[in-house]
Protein backbone atom coordinates (compact mmCIF):
# COMPACT_ATOMS: atom_id res chain seq x y z
CA UNK A 1 0.00 0.00 0.00
CA UNK A 2 1.25 3.47 -0.93
CA UNK A 3 0.11 6.53 1.01
CA UNK A 4 0.64 9.93 -0.60
CA UNK A 5 -0.14 13.51 0.39
CA UNK A 6 -1.77 15.60 -2.33
CA UNK A 7 -2.94 19.17 -2.91
CA UNK A 8 -6.60 19.75 -3.74
CA UNK A 9 -5.78 20.79 -7.31
CA UNK A 10 -4.01 17.45 -7.84
CA UNK A 11 -7.18 15.47 -7.09
CA UNK A 12 -9.79 14.87 -9.74
CA UNK A 13 -12.72 12.54 -10.25
CA UNK A 14 -11.77 9.09 -11.51
CA UNK A 15 -13.81 5.93 -11.97
CA UNK A 16 -13.37 2.86 -9.75
CA UNK A 17 -12.07 4.89 -6.82
CA UNK A 18 -13.19 5.30 -3.21
CA UNK A 19 -13.66 8.89 -2.04
CA UNK A 20 -13.90 9.75 1.67
CA UNK A 21 -15.72 13.08 1.83
CA UNK A 22 -16.28 14.26 5.45
CA UNK A 23 -17.95 17.56 6.34
CA UNK A 24 -19.29 19.49 9.33
CA UNK A 25 -22.98 20.10 9.90
CA UNK A 26 -24.21 23.66 9.75
CA UNK A 27 -21.64 24.63 7.12
CA UNK A 28 -22.01 24.94 3.39
CA UNK A 29 -21.08 21.62 1.82
CA UNK A 30 -18.32 22.09 -0.73
CA UNK A 31 -16.09 19.48 -2.30
CA UNK A 32 -13.48 21.11 -4.56
CA UNK A 33 -12.86 19.06 -7.67
CA UNK A 34 -16.41 17.68 -7.66
CA UNK A 35 -18.29 20.89 -8.58
CA UNK A 36 -19.97 19.16 -11.51
CA UNK A 37 -21.23 16.35 -9.28
CA UNK A 38 -24.44 17.91 -8.04
CA UNK A 39 -25.77 14.47 -7.13
CA UNK A 40 -22.98 14.10 -4.52
CA UNK A 41 -23.75 17.46 -2.94
CA UNK A 42 -27.45 16.59 -2.85
CA UNK A 43 -26.79 13.24 -1.17
CA UNK A 44 -24.44 14.86 1.36
CA UNK A 45 -27.11 17.37 2.35
CA UNK A 46 -29.37 14.44 3.31
CA UNK A 47 -26.85 12.86 5.71
CA UNK A 48 -27.85 13.64 9.30
CA UNK A 49 -25.45 14.82 11.98
CA UNK A 50 -23.11 12.06 13.16
CA UNK A 51 -24.24 9.73 10.37
CA UNK A 52 -22.60 8.41 7.21
CA UNK A 53 -23.71 7.12 3.84
CA UNK A 54 -22.21 5.24 0.93
CA UNK A 55 -23.16 6.76 -2.41
CA UNK A 56 -22.46 5.16 -5.78
CA UNK A 57 -21.95 7.49 -8.74
CA UNK A 58 -20.34 6.95 -12.12
CA UNK A 59 -18.70 3.68 -11.05
CA UNK A 60 -17.07 5.19 -7.97
CA UNK A 61 -17.83 4.91 -4.25
CA UNK A 62 -18.38 8.05 -2.22
CA UNK A 63 -18.34 7.73 1.55
CA UNK A 64 -20.13 10.78 2.91
CA UNK A 65 -19.77 11.50 6.64
CA UNK A 66 -21.47 14.26 8.62
CA UNK A 67 -19.05 14.90 11.48
CA UNK A 68 -21.41 17.03 13.53
CA UNK A 69 -20.62 20.55 14.74
CA UNK A 70 -17.11 21.82 14.19
CA UNK A 71 -16.88 23.23 17.75
CA UNK A 72 -16.96 19.66 19.14
CA UNK A 73 -14.26 18.38 16.81
CA UNK A 74 -10.90 17.17 18.15
CA UNK A 75 -7.90 15.01 17.25
CA UNK A 76 -9.25 11.83 18.84
CA UNK A 77 -12.46 12.05 16.76
CA UNK A 78 -10.39 12.83 13.67
CA UNK A 79 -8.33 9.63 14.05
CA UNK A 80 -11.31 7.38 14.89
CA UNK A 81 -13.21 8.62 11.82
CA UNK A 82 -10.10 8.10 9.69
CA UNK A 83 -9.84 4.46 10.84
CA UNK A 84 -13.56 3.86 10.30
CA UNK A 85 -13.24 5.19 6.75
CA UNK A 86 -10.45 2.68 6.10
CA UNK A 87 -12.73 -0.13 7.35
CA UNK A 88 -15.43 0.95 4.88
CA UNK A 89 -12.81 1.05 2.14
CA UNK A 90 -11.83 -2.54 3.04
CA UNK A 91 -15.44 -3.69 2.96
CA UNK A 92 -15.93 -2.23 -0.52
CA UNK A 93 -12.67 -3.82 -1.74
CA UNK A 94 -11.54 -0.72 -3.62
CA UNK A 95 -7.88 -0.68 -4.62
CA UNK A 96 -7.54 3.10 -4.86
CA UNK A 97 -8.86 5.82 -2.58
CA UNK A 98 -8.88 9.56 -1.98
CA UNK A 99 -9.35 10.94 1.55
CA UNK A 100 -10.27 14.64 1.52
CA UNK A 101 -9.07 15.71 4.97
CA UNK A 102 -7.57 19.19 4.72
CA UNK A 103 -10.73 21.00 5.86
CA UNK A 104 -11.41 18.85 8.93
CA UNK A 105 -8.04 19.27 10.65
CA UNK A 106 -8.67 20.00 14.36
CA UNK A 107 -7.86 23.51 15.56
CA UNK A 108 -4.36 23.98 17.02
CA UNK A 109 -3.34 20.56 15.75
CA UNK A 110 0.36 19.72 15.70
CA UNK A 111 0.52 19.18 11.92
CA UNK A 112 3.82 17.26 11.81
CA UNK A 113 2.62 14.82 14.47
CA UNK A 114 -0.88 14.56 12.98
CA UNK A 115 0.64 13.81 9.56
CA UNK A 116 2.60 10.96 11.12
CA UNK A 117 -0.60 9.66 12.66
CA UNK A 118 -2.32 9.68 9.25
CA UNK A 119 -0.25 6.88 7.77
CA UNK A 120 0.05 5.18 11.14
CA UNK A 121 -3.71 4.92 11.69
CA UNK A 122 -4.45 3.92 8.10
CA UNK A 123 -2.17 0.91 8.57
CA UNK A 124 -3.66 0.12 11.99
CA UNK A 125 -7.20 0.14 10.56
CA UNK A 126 -6.30 -1.96 7.53
CA UNK A 127 -4.68 -4.66 9.69
CA UNK A 128 -6.33 -8.04 10.14
CA UNK A 129 -4.84 -11.20 11.67
CA UNK A 130 -5.31 -13.87 9.00
CA UNK A 131 -2.34 -16.20 9.60
CA UNK A 132 -4.56 -19.16 10.49
CA UNK A 133 -7.34 -18.50 7.97
CA UNK A 134 -7.80 -20.11 4.57
CA UNK A 135 -7.03 -17.68 1.79
CA UNK A 136 -10.23 -16.79 -0.14
CA UNK A 137 -10.46 -17.51 -3.87
CA UNK A 138 -10.29 -13.82 -4.70
CA UNK A 139 -7.26 -13.43 -2.40
CA UNK A 140 -6.77 -11.09 0.51
CA UNK A 141 -7.85 -7.57 -0.29
CA UNK A 142 -5.02 -5.18 -1.11
CA UNK A 143 -5.11 -1.40 -1.45
CA UNK A 144 -2.69 -0.05 -4.03
CA UNK A 145 -2.76 3.62 -3.08
CA UNK A 146 -4.46 6.07 -0.72
CA UNK A 147 -4.13 9.74 -1.64
CA UNK A 148 -4.73 12.24 1.16
CA UNK A 149 -5.70 15.85 0.49
CA UNK A 150 -3.49 17.70 2.98
CA UNK A 151 -1.92 21.15 3.40
CA UNK A 152 1.79 21.58 2.65
CA UNK A 153 1.87 18.10 1.18
CA UNK A 154 5.59 18.14 0.37
CA UNK A 155 6.61 19.59 3.74
CA UNK A 156 5.60 16.58 5.84
CA UNK A 157 6.87 13.64 3.79
CA UNK A 158 9.32 12.59 6.51
CA UNK A 159 6.54 12.52 9.11
CA UNK A 160 4.35 10.46 6.78
CA UNK A 161 7.19 7.98 6.22
CA UNK A 162 7.86 7.71 9.96
CA UNK A 163 4.15 7.03 10.49
CA UNK A 164 4.41 4.11 8.09
CA UNK A 165 7.34 2.72 10.10
CA UNK A 166 5.41 3.07 13.35
CA UNK A 167 2.20 1.61 11.92
CA UNK A 168 4.01 -1.44 10.61
CA UNK A 169 5.79 -1.89 13.94
CA UNK A 170 2.50 -1.78 15.85
CA UNK A 171 1.02 -4.35 13.47
CA UNK A 172 4.08 -6.52 14.05
CA UNK A 173 3.35 -6.25 17.77
CA UNK A 174 -0.27 -7.24 17.11
CA UNK A 175 0.81 -10.26 15.10
CA UNK A 176 2.90 -11.49 18.02
CA UNK A 177 0.18 -10.87 20.60
CA UNK A 178 -2.54 -12.47 18.48
CA UNK A 179 -0.52 -15.67 17.99
CA UNK A 180 -1.90 -18.56 20.10
CA UNK A 181 0.10 -19.73 23.10
CA UNK A 182 0.77 -23.08 21.42
CA UNK A 183 2.97 -21.28 18.90
CA UNK A 184 3.98 -18.13 20.82
CA UNK A 185 6.07 -19.88 23.47
CA UNK A 186 9.06 -18.42 25.32
CA UNK A 187 11.23 -19.70 22.48
CA UNK A 188 8.71 -18.21 20.04
CA UNK A 189 9.38 -14.80 21.58
CA UNK A 190 13.10 -15.45 21.14
CA UNK A 191 12.52 -16.10 17.43
CA UNK A 192 10.56 -12.84 17.19
CA UNK A 193 13.47 -11.04 18.86
CA UNK A 194 15.84 -12.53 16.28
CA UNK A 195 13.64 -11.11 13.54
CA UNK A 196 13.78 -7.67 15.18
CA UNK A 197 17.58 -7.88 15.37
CA UNK A 198 17.85 -8.85 11.70
CA UNK A 199 15.39 -6.25 10.40
CA UNK A 200 16.43 -3.37 12.66
CA UNK A 201 19.50 -1.16 12.77
CA UNK A 202 22.30 -1.31 15.36
CA UNK A 203 20.53 -3.95 17.46
CA UNK A 204 22.27 -6.76 19.33
CA UNK A 205 20.58 -9.76 20.94
CA UNK A 206 21.45 -11.91 23.94
CA UNK A 207 19.28 -14.70 25.35
CA UNK A 208 19.67 -16.20 28.81
CA UNK A 209 18.55 -19.82 28.97
CA UNK A 210 17.53 -21.74 32.10
CA UNK A 211 21.15 -22.61 32.93
CA UNK A 212 22.21 -18.95 32.77
CA UNK A 213 19.16 -17.85 34.80
CA UNK A 214 20.09 -20.32 37.54
CA UNK A 215 23.68 -19.10 37.53
CA UNK A 216 22.44 -15.52 37.99
CA UNK A 217 19.97 -16.58 40.74
CA UNK A 218 16.95 -15.14 38.94
CA UNK A 219 14.54 -16.85 41.30
CA UNK A 220 11.52 -14.86 40.16
CA UNK A 221 11.67 -15.97 36.53
CA UNK A 222 12.62 -19.53 37.47
CA UNK A 223 9.88 -19.79 40.11
CA UNK A 224 7.02 -18.67 37.86
CA UNK A 225 8.14 -20.95 35.01
CA UNK A 226 8.65 -24.12 37.05
CA UNK A 227 5.14 -25.49 36.44
CA UNK A 228 5.57 -25.55 32.65
CA UNK A 229 7.45 -27.97 30.42
CA UNK A 230 8.50 -24.92 28.39
CA UNK A 231 11.75 -23.48 29.70
CA UNK A 232 12.09 -19.78 30.55
CA UNK A 233 14.15 -17.25 28.66
CA UNK A 234 15.35 -13.72 29.34
CA UNK A 235 15.61 -11.80 26.08
CA UNK A 236 17.96 -8.81 26.03
CA UNK A 237 18.10 -6.47 23.03
CA UNK A 238 20.43 -3.48 22.91
CA UNK A 239 20.05 -0.59 20.50
CA UNK A 240 22.86 1.94 20.21
CA UNK A 241 21.66 5.06 18.38
CA UNK A 242 24.50 7.06 19.95
CA UNK A 243 27.47 5.07 18.71
CA UNK A 244 30.10 7.18 20.50
CA UNK A 245 28.57 6.47 23.92
CA UNK A 246 27.76 3.28 25.79
CA UNK A 247 25.62 5.11 28.36
CA UNK A 248 22.06 3.73 28.49
CA UNK A 249 19.30 6.32 28.21
CA UNK A 250 16.23 4.11 28.45
CA UNK A 251 15.44 0.62 29.67
CA UNK A 252 12.27 -1.00 28.28
CA UNK A 253 11.07 -4.01 30.25
CA UNK A 254 8.15 -6.02 28.82
CA UNK A 255 6.14 -8.76 30.51
CA UNK A 256 6.42 -11.96 28.45
CA UNK A 257 3.96 -14.45 29.97
CA UNK A 258 3.21 -16.42 26.81
CA UNK A 259 0.18 -18.06 28.41
CA UNK A 260 -1.22 -17.39 31.85
CA UNK A 261 -3.47 -20.01 33.39
CA UNK A 262 -3.04 -18.45 36.81
CA UNK A 263 -0.92 -21.42 37.88
CA UNK A 264 -2.33 -23.37 40.81
CA UNK A 265 -4.60 -20.38 41.50
CA UNK A 266 -6.21 -21.21 38.19
CA UNK A 267 -8.29 -18.61 36.39
CA UNK A 268 -12.01 -19.06 35.63
CA UNK A 269 -13.04 -19.58 31.98
CA UNK A 270 -13.90 -15.95 31.19
CA UNK A 271 -10.63 -14.70 32.61
CA UNK A 272 -8.43 -17.25 30.85
CA UNK A 273 -9.66 -17.08 27.27
CA UNK A 274 -7.53 -14.08 26.29
CA UNK A 275 -4.41 -15.08 28.19
CA UNK A 276 -2.38 -15.91 25.09
CA UNK A 277 -2.07 -12.11 24.92
CA UNK A 278 -0.46 -11.86 28.36
CA UNK A 279 2.89 -11.35 26.64
CA UNK A 280 1.63 -8.10 25.05
CA UNK A 281 4.07 -6.01 27.08
CA UNK A 282 6.94 -8.02 25.66
CA UNK A 283 5.63 -7.76 22.11
CA UNK A 284 5.16 -3.98 22.54
CA UNK A 285 8.83 -3.66 23.50
CA UNK A 286 9.87 -5.66 20.42
CA UNK A 287 7.72 -3.57 18.08
CA UNK A 288 8.90 -0.32 19.64
CA UNK A 289 12.63 -1.01 19.40
CA UNK A 290 12.21 -2.15 15.80
CA UNK A 291 10.60 1.18 14.87
CA UNK A 292 13.04 3.23 16.97
CA UNK A 293 15.99 1.61 15.18
CA UNK A 294 14.46 2.26 11.74
CA UNK A 295 13.68 5.90 12.55
CA UNK A 296 17.23 6.05 13.94
CA UNK A 297 16.41 7.88 17.15
CA UNK A 298 19.74 8.97 18.71
CA UNK A 299 19.45 7.14 22.03
CA UNK A 300 20.92 4.03 23.62
CA UNK A 301 18.21 1.64 24.78
CA UNK A 302 18.22 -1.77 26.44
CA UNK A 303 15.15 -3.98 26.19
CA UNK A 304 14.51 -6.89 28.54
CA UNK A 305 11.71 -9.43 28.10
CA UNK A 306 11.39 -12.24 30.66
CA UNK A 307 9.56 -14.96 28.71
CA UNK A 308 7.81 -17.75 30.62
CA UNK A 309 4.60 -19.77 30.66
CA UNK A 310 2.53 -19.90 33.86
CA UNK A 311 1.03 -23.39 34.15
CA UNK A 312 -0.30 -25.66 36.93
CA UNK A 313 1.48 -28.97 37.48
CA UNK A 314 3.05 -31.11 40.20
CA UNK A 315 6.11 -28.85 40.03
CA UNK A 316 4.27 -25.53 39.92
CA UNK A 317 4.78 -22.60 42.24
CA UNK A 318 2.61 -22.83 45.36
CA UNK A 319 0.94 -20.29 47.61
CA UNK A 320 3.28 -19.61 50.51
CA UNK A 321 6.46 -20.29 48.54
CA UNK A 322 9.28 -17.79 49.00
CA UNK A 323 11.45 -16.82 46.04
CA UNK A 324 14.82 -15.12 46.16
CA UNK A 325 14.98 -12.60 43.33
CA UNK A 326 18.02 -11.48 41.35
CA UNK A 327 18.27 -8.40 43.60
CA UNK A 328 18.58 -10.63 46.68
CA UNK A 329 15.21 -9.47 47.99
CA UNK A 330 12.77 -12.25 48.86
CA UNK A 331 9.20 -12.54 47.55
CA UNK A 332 6.34 -14.17 49.44
CA UNK A 333 3.94 -15.77 46.96
CA UNK A 334 0.37 -15.14 48.12
CA UNK A 335 -1.10 -15.80 44.68
CA UNK A 336 0.37 -17.74 41.76
CA UNK A 337 -1.80 -15.58 39.49
CA UNK A 338 0.12 -12.42 40.40
CA UNK A 339 3.13 -13.73 38.52
CA UNK A 340 3.90 -10.98 36.00
CA UNK A 341 5.30 -8.64 38.61
CA UNK A 342 7.59 -11.42 39.90
CA UNK A 343 9.34 -11.94 36.56
CA UNK A 344 9.50 -8.20 35.90
CA UNK A 345 11.28 -7.71 39.24
CA UNK A 346 14.24 -9.82 38.09
CA UNK A 347 14.47 -8.02 34.73
CA UNK A 348 14.23 -4.55 36.31
CA UNK A 349 16.91 -5.35 38.88
CA UNK A 350 19.22 -6.76 36.22
CA UNK A 351 18.76 -3.62 34.13
CA UNK A 352 19.59 -1.31 37.05
CA UNK A 353 22.60 -3.27 38.33
CA UNK A 354 24.25 -3.87 34.96
CA UNK A 355 23.23 -0.89 32.80
CA UNK A 356 22.16 2.01 35.05
CA UNK A 357 19.55 3.48 32.66
CA UNK A 358 18.40 7.08 33.10
CA UNK A 359 14.74 6.00 32.98
CA UNK A 360 13.17 2.55 33.31
CA UNK A 361 9.85 1.90 31.55
CA UNK A 362 8.01 -1.36 32.10
CA UNK A 363 5.00 -2.42 30.02
CA UNK A 364 2.72 -5.18 31.24
CA UNK A 365 -0.77 -6.57 31.19
CA UNK A 366 -0.38 -6.56 34.94
CA UNK A 367 -3.78 -6.34 36.65
CA UNK A 368 -7.48 -6.74 36.03
CA UNK A 369 -7.88 -4.05 38.69
CA UNK A 370 -6.57 -1.42 36.25
CA UNK A 371 -9.37 -2.43 33.89
CA UNK A 372 -11.93 -2.01 36.68
CA UNK A 373 -10.53 1.45 37.43
CA UNK A 374 -10.24 2.80 33.88
CA UNK A 375 -12.39 0.70 31.57
CA UNK A 376 -11.07 -0.12 28.10
CA UNK A 377 -9.93 3.27 26.84
CA UNK A 378 -6.82 4.24 28.82
CA UNK A 379 -3.65 2.59 30.04
CA UNK A 380 -2.88 2.98 33.75
CA UNK A 381 0.23 5.07 34.32
CA UNK A 382 2.32 4.84 37.49
CA UNK A 383 5.56 6.70 38.04
CA UNK A 384 7.95 8.14 40.61
CA UNK A 385 8.60 11.06 38.22
CA UNK A 386 6.75 13.98 39.77
CA UNK A 387 5.73 15.79 36.57
CA UNK A 388 3.13 13.55 34.97
CA UNK A 389 1.81 16.18 32.54
CA UNK A 390 4.53 15.40 30.02
CA UNK A 391 3.84 11.67 30.33
CA UNK A 392 0.12 12.21 29.68
CA UNK A 393 1.03 14.38 26.68
CA UNK A 394 3.17 11.57 25.25
CA UNK A 395 0.05 9.40 25.37
CA UNK A 396 -2.06 12.01 23.58
CA UNK A 397 0.56 12.57 20.88
CA UNK A 398 1.16 8.87 20.33
CA UNK A 399 -2.44 7.65 20.42
CA UNK A 400 -1.68 5.33 23.37
CA UNK A 401 -3.71 7.27 25.92
CA UNK A 402 -2.66 7.00 29.58
CA UNK A 403 -4.04 8.17 32.91
CA UNK A 404 -2.07 8.38 36.18
CA UNK A 405 -2.90 6.51 39.38
CA UNK A 406 -1.10 7.12 42.71
CA UNK A 407 2.14 5.56 43.85
CA UNK A 408 2.06 7.05 47.33
CA UNK A 409 4.34 5.83 50.07
CA UNK A 410 1.32 5.10 52.29
CA UNK A 411 0.37 2.16 50.05
CA UNK A 412 3.72 0.43 50.52
CA UNK A 413 2.79 -1.18 53.84
CA UNK A 414 0.09 -3.17 52.01
CA UNK A 415 2.69 -5.29 50.19
CA UNK A 416 5.03 -5.98 53.10
CA UNK A 417 5.71 -9.68 53.44
CA UNK A 418 5.10 -11.64 56.62
CA UNK A 419 7.85 -14.20 56.06
CA UNK A 420 9.69 -12.48 53.20
CA UNK A 421 10.70 -8.93 52.26
CA UNK A 422 7.71 -8.28 50.00
CA UNK A 423 4.43 -10.00 49.11
CA UNK A 424 3.19 -10.35 45.54
CA UNK A 425 -0.37 -9.44 46.51
CA UNK A 426 -1.76 -6.44 48.36
CA UNK A 427 -3.26 -6.75 51.83
CA UNK A 428 -6.71 -5.68 50.60
CA UNK A 429 -7.39 -8.27 47.91
CA UNK A 430 -10.29 -6.58 46.12
CA UNK A 431 -9.26 -2.96 46.52
CA UNK A 432 -6.42 -1.07 44.85
CA UNK A 433 -4.98 -4.07 43.04
CA UNK A 434 -3.45 -2.01 40.24
CA UNK A 435 -1.70 0.18 42.81
CA UNK A 436 -0.33 -2.72 44.86
CA UNK A 437 0.99 -4.32 41.65
CA UNK A 438 2.75 -1.09 40.71
CA UNK A 439 4.13 -0.63 44.24
CA UNK A 440 5.57 -4.15 44.11
CA UNK A 441 7.58 -3.13 41.02
CA UNK A 442 8.54 0.19 42.62
CA UNK A 443 10.05 -1.77 45.52
CA UNK A 444 12.61 -3.22 43.09
CA UNK A 445 13.05 0.03 41.15
CA UNK A 446 14.00 1.84 44.38
CA UNK A 447 14.94 5.48 43.68
CA UNK A 448 15.61 5.12 39.96
CA UNK A 449 13.35 7.16 37.60
CA UNK A 450 10.60 4.80 36.51
CA UNK A 451 7.39 4.60 34.49
CA UNK A 452 4.99 1.65 34.71
CA UNK A 453 2.34 1.15 32.00
CA UNK A 454 -0.38 -1.32 32.95
CA UNK A 455 -1.83 -2.03 29.51
CA UNK A 456 -4.42 -4.60 30.63
CA UNK A 457 -7.28 -2.13 29.88
CA UNK A 458 -6.14 -1.45 26.31
CA UNK A 459 -4.68 -4.84 25.38
CA UNK A 460 -7.56 -5.79 23.05
CA UNK A 461 -9.79 -3.74 20.75
CA UNK A 462 -13.39 -2.82 21.51
CA UNK A 463 -16.30 -1.73 19.32
CA UNK A 464 -16.24 1.58 17.43
CA UNK A 465 -12.48 2.03 17.58
CA UNK A 466 -12.01 1.29 13.90
CA UNK A 467 -9.71 -1.64 14.67
CA UNK A 468 -9.93 -5.37 13.93
CA UNK A 469 -10.70 -7.75 16.78
CA UNK A 470 -7.73 -8.85 18.86
CA UNK A 471 -4.60 -7.07 19.97
CA UNK A 472 -4.26 -3.30 19.66
CA UNK A 473 -0.48 -3.26 20.02
CA UNK A 474 -0.96 -1.05 23.09
CA UNK A 475 2.20 0.49 24.50
CA UNK A 476 4.22 0.31 21.28
CA UNK A 477 3.49 3.84 20.13
CA UNK A 478 3.93 5.22 23.65
CA UNK A 479 7.45 3.81 23.90
CA UNK A 480 8.39 5.16 20.48
CA UNK A 481 7.09 8.65 21.26
CA UNK A 482 8.77 8.58 24.69
CA UNK A 483 12.07 7.84 22.97
CA UNK A 484 11.50 10.66 20.48
CA UNK A 485 10.79 13.10 23.33
CA UNK A 486 13.38 11.73 25.73
CA UNK A 487 15.34 14.95 26.18
CA UNK A 488 12.19 16.83 27.11
CA UNK A 489 11.16 14.13 29.60
CA UNK A 490 14.64 13.93 31.11
CA UNK A 491 14.56 17.65 31.93
CA UNK A 492 11.54 17.03 34.16
CA UNK A 493 13.17 14.33 36.29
Amino acid sequence: MKIKLKKRQEISFKKNKFYFLPFFSGEKIKFDGFEDKSDILKEASLVKEGKSKMFFSDNSDFYLVNLGEKKNWNQRKFLVNLRKAVLVLKENRNKEAVFVLDRIIPEKADLPNLTKQLSENILLAFYEFVRYKKKPKEGWHKINIIEIVWPDNLKYQKELDNGIIVGRAVNFTRDLSNTPGKDMTPQGLVEAAKKVKNEGNNISLEVFDEKKLKKLSMGGILGVSQGSVLKPRLIILKYFGRAKSKEIDLSFVGKGITFDTGGLDIKPFDSMKGMYMDMSGGSAVLGAILAISKIKIPLNIICLIPAVENMPSGEALRQGDILRSYSGKTIEVLSTDAEGRIILADAISYSIKNHKPKIIVDVATLTGASLVALGYRATALFTNILNTEELIRVGEDSGDYVWPLPCWEEYEEEIKGTFADVANLGKYLKQGGAISGALFLKYFVEDNPWIHLDIAPTMASIENQGLAKGSTGSGTRYLIKLAQDFQKIEKNL
